[in-house]
């Protein structure tokens, strides 16, 4: 069985095969199996160790593969994707000759549970030397990964004792701010994402607390919204009691100048930290500030190459085949724009829009592969590749989602609109102007077809094609039919519906009773309505181009 390096497996090297690529180490290599899982445990996760305890290498943890030959990691931690806990005797030995540390294992154990399926596995990993860390809950391999990253990350840089502000990245700054403060601490961004989070054992936390690290990401909450306005309004330190079973929290803005970067939020279990706690969380956020502004300025400007690239691609650049090339972003046709358009508040925040757009981006471009997005003039553009005739269900429901979760999570009422299906880079900017006037045709509450907020362009392509041909023909006015302009002018002049009325019998294919119907009126009014039409302009309903560019003007006037 051979471990492959994660970051390698997915992509080939034109320098060196995956099983030739070293393994990243990380600084500071002195820890334990022991002392990975209790930073685990103190982040939420569920973990049980088993075995003996072994020094822990902190790299980068690998990934089973049992088709390939092993390979030595000496004191590496292995993810024993695939291997079930009572039949994993093979597997441990296996790692075990390979120099592996630590094998995860997931599955449902308990410590106290000494019989059956975990003492076997605990004996197995005994007469193996190897330690085992069972990891409990519905957590994806994908996630998992993620977190150990992190997990590994805190125990090399933060070390078991923090005692100095400056020292170490973000996960030492919390660790510094929870030994200070005297609670578990976690550092997000704005967009409510958790950066870093401390590990020190012995501190409370919730339910909140432990969704917020495993997603990396806080919760969405009712109450969200007002205790981060509350925050981001005050100049220091703010105390949010419990609700429920949450627990209560002392927060921090953190800012650069007047600029908000993000907040520092403590777990206070009693509701009782002392004034001194405040101060302390005070100072850790004007460190935390020399952080993110660090992190954030490479990101930024990456970010915003990015998003000048997209804006020219959706605008129709003249080089937009080689901007998608310079981007990088392995966009691939078929093509297609989802467009998400808001109803802000007057004098909306920058900060309402930042979120939106980060909002929108997270939900796309982390359910669907090839997807990129970009926010301008209140609305959010998803730019879609590889999109196939049979993702529309699914796309819709992508829309519905982020519809919902807007809502919810900021307040916002969005509609969105995917645009149509397109085949070259320079042809983007087609498919966000279907989306655009497919906006434009949702009802005055913003519901589509099926009363949900979403449309699809090539549901609408008659009536698309009609504005189109509406736009045109305001340009070319000797194109309209000269009874349709007569008309309409006289219906303004003088309150009749003319119009109205010839257009309701064209489109009811000249049945009278039909016509009637549509206009609640009787039949005799609508034959009377007809002959005055006749004799008033001039118009022939015997002759079929005529009449076939007289309904065309009247339609585009009524979609105008």
């Amino acid at each position: 069985m051979e471990p492959i390096d994660r970051r390698t497996a997915s992509r080939p090297t034109r320098e060196r095969s995956v099983r030739e690529r070293p393994t990243r180490e990380r600084p500071t290599p002195e820890r334990s199996v022991r002392e990975l899982a209790s930073v685990l445990d103190s982040s939420g996760l569920a973990v049980t160790p088993l075995g003996p305890d072994r020094p822990l290498v902190l790299a980068s943890p690998v990934i089973l593969d049992p088709l390939e030959p092993s390979r030595s990691v000496p004191g590496g931690l292995l993810l024993g994707v695939g291997v079930a806990a009572d039949s994993a005797g093979p597997a441990l030995r296996e790692a075990a000759r390979a120099g592996y540390a630590a094998v995860v294992l997931k599955g449902s154990v308990s410590p106290q549970d000494r019989s059956g399926t975990t003492a076997r596995l605990s004996a197995e990993a005994d007469a193996a030397g190897i330690a085992v860390l069972v990891v409990e809950g519905e957590l994806s391999w994908r996630q998992l990964d993620t977190l150990l990253e992190s997990a590994l990350g805190a125990v090399a840089e933060a070390g078991e004792a923090p005692t100095a502000l400056g020292a170490g990245d973000l996960f030492a700054l919390a660790n510094a701010i929870a030994a200070m403060v005297g609670g578990a601490t976690t550092i997000e961004n704005l967009q409510e994402e958790v950066l870093a989070y401390s590990t020190l054992p012995g501190q409370p936390i919730d339910l909140d607390r432990q969704q917020g690290i495993l997603g990396r990401q806080v919760p969405h909450l009712p109450e969200n919204a007002a205790q981060y306005a509350s925050v981001f309004r005050a100049r220091g330190a703010v105390r949010i009691p419990g609700e429920g079973e949450a627990l209560g929290r002392l927060a921090v803005a953190v800012r650069a100048g007047n600029e908000p970067l993000g907040s520092v939020w403590v777990v206070d279990p009693g509701e009782d930290l002392p004034d001194e706690a405040a101060t302390a969380l005070e100072r850790g956020a004007d460190l935390a500030a020399l952080h993110l502004l660090r992190a954030r300025s490479g990101r930024d400007l990456a970010r915003l190459r990015r998003a000048e690239g997209l804006r020219r691609l959706i605008h129709g650049d003249d080089d937009a085949a080689l901007v998608a090339r310079h981007l990088n972003l392995g966009l691939r046709p078929p093509f297609a724009v989802l467009a998400f358009e808001a109803d802000l508040p007057a004098g909306a925040e920058a900060v309402t829009l930042t979120r939106l757009t980060d909002l929108v981006s997270t939900m796309t471009e982390s359910q669907r592969r090839g997807t990129w997005c970009v926010g301008e003039d209140g609305a959010v553009y998803a730019v879609l590749s590889e999109v196939s005739a049979k993702e529309g269900p699914l796309l819709r429901t992508l829309a519905r989602r982020v519809i919902d979760r807007a809502s919810t999570a900021l307040g916002v009422r969005l509609r969105a609109a995917l645009g149509t299906s397109v085949d070259s880079a320079p042809a983007i900017v087609a498919s966000r102007h279907s989306a655009d006037q497919a906006l434009l045709l949702l009802d005055p509450e913003g519901k589509g077809p099926e009363g949900d907020g979403f449309v699809r362009a090539a549901d609408l392509h008659s009536r698309l094609s009609l504005l189109e041909l509406g736009a045109f023909l305001q340009t070319k006015e000797q194109l309209v039919s000269p009874a349709a302009q007569e008309m309409a002018s006289y219906d303004t002049r003088n309150g009749s519906e003319y119009a109205t009325t010839l257009l309701a019998y064209l489109e009811s294919g000249r049945d009278s009773a039909l016509a009637a119907a549509a206009l609640s009126l009787h039949q005799n009014t609508l034959r009377y309505r007809l002959k005055r039409i006749r004799e008033l302009f001039d118009v022939d309903l015997s002759h079929a181009d005529d009449v076939l560019l007289l309904w065309i003007s009247l339609r585009v006037k009524r979609t105008g």
